[in-house]
C-alpha cells in the first residue's frame, strides 16, 4: 500500500468519525493527487476533501482549493437530489403508496454529514401487485422510464428518470432476480420483507425501509453482488459497518450470521466488518469476528477497482465469466461457464445493449440458442498490473476465476464454504 492510500484511508476515518486529521508531515503535491483520484474513483471526495481541508498539514494545500470547489458543488446537488427524492416520497404517501427505501438516503443519513456521502440513484422495494399504481403514480409525478423502448411488464427491476431534478430511481419488484444464476440464491433470505418494513425519521420526515436485520443483510447481499459484477468499493464498506453500528441492538446477528452462512458469503461479510475494522475505526460486530481473517487482499481489490469496479475495464470483461462460474456451481452445470462467457446468449446480450434490442436481427441468428459475437471480443490477460494481488474469490466448480486479490475469501454453493 502506497502512502497516497495510507492518506486516503486516514482522511476517510477522520470525515466517518468527525475527528480533525493528523499528520506528522506535509504530503507531497503527487501523493495528494493520488490521493484526490483515489477519492473520486471511491465517489467519496466531500469526505475527504472535508478532513484534508481541516487538517493544519494539507489545509493550504492548492491542489485542495480545486477539489473543495468540486466537493461543494456535489454536496450542493446531492442535497437537492435529497429533496426531491423527499418529496417524490411524500407525493407516493398521498397516492397510499409506501414503498420501502433501500441503501440510499437511509445510508446516507449514517454519516456525521449526511450530503456529503453521494447517491447516484434511490432505490425502492414494492410488490409487483403494486406495480401499476407505482407506475402510473411516477408519471404523474414527472418521471418516465429511462429506456422507453423496453416493457417494464415482468420486469424485476425498472428504472426512472426525472432529468428536469436530477432523480434517478430504480424500482425493485424483488430484492434480487430469482433468475440470477449468481446472486437469486439471496432472494431466498428476504421472503416477506416488505411487509416487515419498518418506519425511520430522515431529516424530520417519516420514511420506510427495511427491517433493520434484512436491511444490513441486503447491504451484504447486494455487496456480494457488486462484487460478482466488478467490483465493491470502500463506501460499501462504510455503508455496512456504520449500518451495523447504528442498529446494533436492534439487529439479529445470529439470523445475519446464519443467513451468511446459508448463502456461502460467511468469510466475505467477515471480511467486509476486518477492513472496517482495522482500518477505519469501525466495530466489528463479535458474530463477525475472526482475528485471523485476512482482509488485506479485500480492501487492495476494493482500492484498485473503484467504488463498483468500474475503474478497470478488465474487470468489467472478466466479470461475466465470474458470473457464469458461480452461476454453474450453484446450479450443479458441469461445464458451461466458459462457454456461455465467450459466446453470451441473445437474451443477455439484449439486456445489456440498446443496440441489440432496436435491431434483434443484427448481429446473431434470430434462434434462440444461436451465439456469436456482435461487434466485441472477450479479452484474456494472464498478468495484471499488481502481481501480488491478481487472484480471485474461488468458487466449487470445475471453473476458477481469475480478477484482482488473492483467493482468500471462497464463495461456495447454499451451505458450504
Amino acid at each position: 500500500m502506497d502512502k497516497a492510500e495510507e492518506l486516503f484511508l486516514a482522511a476517510l476515518r477522520s470525515a466517518l468519525h468527525g475527528d480533525e486529521l493528523k499528520l506528522n508531515e506535509k504530503p507531497e503535491q503527487e501523493t495528494l493527487r493520488r490521493l484526490f483520484r483515489l477519492a473520486r474513483e471511491q465517489s467519496v471526495l466531500p469526505l475527504v476533501t472535508q478532513s484534508l481541508a481541516q487538517c493544519a498539514e494539507t489545509r493550504d494545500a492548492a491542489i485542495l482549493r480545486i477539489y473543495t470547489r468540486l466537493a461543494r458543488a456535489e454536496t450542493l446537488r446531492q442535497a437537492r437530489r435529497t429533496g426531491d427524492f423527499l418529496l417524490l416520497l411524500r407525493q407516493l404517501s398521498a397516492r397510499g403508496l409506501r414503498p420501502a427505501v433501500l441503501k440510499g438516503i437511509v445510508c446516507r443519513s449514517l454519516y456525521p454529514e449526511p450530503e456529503q456521502r453521494p447517491s447516484s440513484d434511490e432505490d425502492l422495494l414494492i410488490s409487483p401487485e403494486d406495480f401499476p399504481l407505482y407506475h402510473d403514480a411516477f408519471l404523474a409525478c414527472g418521471l418516465r422510464l429511462k429506456d422507453p423502448d423496453r416493457s417494464p411488464d415482468g420486469e424485476d427491476e425498472v428504472t426512472y428518470i426525472d432529468p428536469d431534478r436530477d432523480l434517478y430511481l430504480e424500482v425493485h419488484l424483488r430484492p434480487f432476480s430469482d433468475d440470477d444464476g449468481a446472486c437469486g440464491d439471496c432472494s431466498r433470505a428476504f421472503a416477506d420483507a416488505l411487509s416487515r418494513a419498518v418506519p425511520v425519521r430522515i431529516y424530520g420526515q417519516s420514511i420506510y425501509t427495511l427491517a433493520h436485520t434484512d436491511h444490513l443483510l441486503y447491504l451484504i447481499c447486494h455487496a456480494y453482488k457488486h462484487i460478482l459484477y466488478g467490483g465493491v468499493g470502500l463506501r460499501q464498506i462504510c455503508d455496512i459497518c456504520l449500518f451495523a453500528q447504528r442498529f446494533f441492538h436492534e439487529i439479529d446477528w445470529e439470523l445475519v450470521r446464519h443467513s451468511c452462512e446459508d448463502l456461502g458469503i460467511l468469510s466475505l461479510a467477515g471480511a467486509f466488518f476486518r477492513v472496517g475494522q482495522r482500518w477505519l475505526s469501525l466495530s466489528c460486530p463479535s458474530a463477525f469476528a475472526d482475528p485471523e481473517l485476512d482482509e488485506l487482499p479485500l480492501l487492495i481489490d476494493c482500492l484498485s477497482g473503484g467504488v463498483y469496479g468500474a475503474e478497470d475495464p478488465d474487470r468489467l470483461h472478466s466479470s461475466r465469466i465470474t458470473l457464469e462460474a458461480v452461476a454453474s456451481a450453484r446450479q450443479g452445470r458441469a461445464r458451461r461457464g466458459l462457454w456461455n462467457s465467450l459466446f453470451p446468449g441473445k437474451d443477455y446480450l439484449q439486456s445489456c445493449y440498446p443496440y441489440a434490442r432496436r435491431y434483434p436481427g443484427n448481429g446473431w441468428s434470430s434462434c434462440e440458442n444461436t451465439r456469436s459475437f456482435p461487434e466485441f471480443c472477450v479479452r484474456f490477460e494472464t498478468e495484471r498490473s499488481a502481481p501480488e494481488s491478481r487472484a480471485l474469490f474461488s468458487v466449487s466448480g470445475p471453473w476458477c476465476l481469475f480478477s484482482s486479490v488473492k483467493t482468500e475469501y471462497k464463495v461456495g454453493i447454499a451451505g458450504k464454504q
